[in-house]
């Protein structure tokens, strides 16, 4: 069954402001275009002040009060509609703005997964209590009755059991004014004003007196046409914004916020199927959003005790992965390592998550038999000391194609490994290396290095740089009395051995 759900917000201009600049306390709040007003708080509404008002109309109702006037941002909506349209695209991938301030979702397909119509209803209370934005919800068969019923009384607008027509019948046609104005002028003259007088009139009369787009809409409405199938193309950027309403003292009081915006991205993530290497955090101010990244920090070993207590204030921070991932979970914990890093400035009211790096997900091997020892929790690892001590306090060793082993390993801070190697020659090194060979005492034919040696595996002769210095080694693998593997050559030129690399 298509049910739809609709979540209109008419305090959009008013609290899409609110959030940039910050509340005032209770001085009226205003929002104005073209000197009228659009929008008011509640404050203002008790002045008797009303939308269309002209601007000296809402000033002199105000003239003996403090109050705040702010002029319409529709960029600020915009921005705040598309982190809502993000978010709503947790609920259901098929969504769609409507009318500049509301948004509709097809939640029929999608009931069973969120437990219900009744269940999602209260995940998305909580959700617009938690952003401090007001919102009302209807719920119908169709996406322009849910938009008609969201002006209904709560237990009308959210019971789709109930027969359609009976919902529509108290609304007042006015609501679709700005469609039709010409038709609901004429049936207001005629003395039709709501919708249930509106729906007893049979359509062969209604369509001649209203005309055949009318009666379409009125049957797109009631469902007895199907509505085009709508499905939301998420954009490859990510940003979300939660504001406080106060002033954040310590670090602790932003965790709350930077778990729930990374659950947010972390299933926008699983929805689309892509991954990051890269999150930002933004500290938010009212009438100010920073966005100056803030420079790498030092290793904690090369800090003083004094660096320490004068660390520099960092207006937003940047916390990388080694893999792309969206465990929601790993981001939290490195983001407060990050965090631990760097003061908190002071008066900050919000956060933001800000992602530019997306990528295709993909699926990581499974490993049949040791699942307990995995790439993942390797990179994990490094992830958590880079986040602690810096991104270039820790590196990698790599193997590169070189004939001579110990220009074979280098050292790096990003693994660039080809896949293609040729495994079963590498396997037979060491990854460790001396980082000088050590002479290996020989008696007659017996080697001794912590005791005598035994042979296990050899020769792999190795040649190179004829063009310059001349090398000519054959290894061996050989074993301590300890069971210990070793690495060992002999230089063909002077006849000596040495040991070059220990195996794990």
């Amino acid at each position: 069954m298509s049910l739809w759900l609709c979540l209109r917000f008419d305090l959009l201009p008013l609290e899409a402001l609110l959030q940039q600049h910050g509340h005032a306390g209770d001085a009226p709040t205003i929002v104005v275009a073209q000197r009228r007003v659009l929008v008011c708080d509640e404050s203002a509404s008790l002045a008797g002040v009303m939308p269309a008002h002209t601007l000296s109309t809402a000033q002199a109702l105000l003239a003996h009060t403090e109050y705040r006037l702010l002029e319409r941002a529709p960029e600020t909506e915009h921005a705040l509609l598309e982190q809502l349209t993000i978010w709503a695209y947790g609920l259901s991938p098929h969504l769609k703005r409507w009318r500049d301030n509301a948004l509709t979702i097809e939640i029929g397909s999608c009931l069973r997964l969120h437990h219900g119509l009744g269940s999602l209803l209260e995940r998305v209370d909580a959700e617009m209590s938690l952003r401090g934005l007001t919102v009302t919800v209807g719920v119908a068969e169709t996406r322009d009755a849910a938009w008609l019923l969201s002006h209904a009384e709560r237990d009308i607008a959210r019971h789709p059991e109930q027969p359609l027509t009976e919902r529509l019948a108290p609304l007042p046609l006015e609501l679709i004014q700005a469609d039709f104005p010409n038709i609901i002028k004429r049936l207001e003259r005629s003395g039709i004003q709501r919708f249930g007088q509106l729906l007893d009139i049979p359509l062969p009369a209604l369509g001649k007196r209203c005309g055949e787009t009318f009666l379409n809409w009125l049957n797109q409405v009631k469902g007895h046409q199907q509505e085009p199938a709508v499905t939301y193309q998420p954009p490859k950027r990510f940003e979300d914004t939660l504001w406080f309403g106060f002033d954040i003292q310590n670090r602790q009081e932003l965790h709350p916020a930077m778990q729930r915006l990374l659950a947010h991205f972390c299933q926008f993530l699983i929805n689309t199927q892509l991954s990051t290497t890269a999150i930002e955090w933004r500290y938010l101010r009212p009438q100010h959003l920073i966005q100056t990244p803030a420079p790498s920090p030092q290793p904690q070993e090369t800090r003083s005790a004094t660096q320490r207590d004068s660390r520099p204030e960092a207006t937003a921070f940047k916390v990388f992965s080694d893999v792309a991932q969206h465990n929601a979970k790993l981001w939290f914990e490195l983001s407060c390592l990050q965090l631990d890093t760097w003061s908190l400035p002071e008066d900050i009211e919000g956060i933001s998550l800000v992602v530019d790096q997306l990528q295709e997900a993909s699926v990581a091997p499974q490993d049949l038999f040791h699942t307990g020892i995995t790439a993942a929790s390797r990179h994990e690892l490094v992830d958590r000391l880079r986040s602690r001590l810096g991104l270039q306090a820790v590196g990698y060793l790599d193997c590169r194609y070189e004939h001579l082993p110990e220009h074979a390993v280098f050292e790096t801070h990003t693994l660039s490994t080809q896949k293609n190697r040729d495994s079963d020659a590498l396997g037979q090194r060491p990854f460790w290396l001396l980082p000088t060979p050590q002479p290996i005492h020989q008696d007659t034919e017996q080697l001794y290095w912590n005791g005598p040696l035994d042979v296990l595996h050899g020769p792999e002769r190795i040649e190179d740089q004829w063009w310059n210095t001349p090398v000519s080694r054959d290894y061996y693998i050989a074993q301590t009395p300890q069971k210990q593997p070793i690495w060992i050559y002999q230089d063909r030129h002077n006849r000596r051995w040495y040991l070059h690399g220990l195996f794990a």
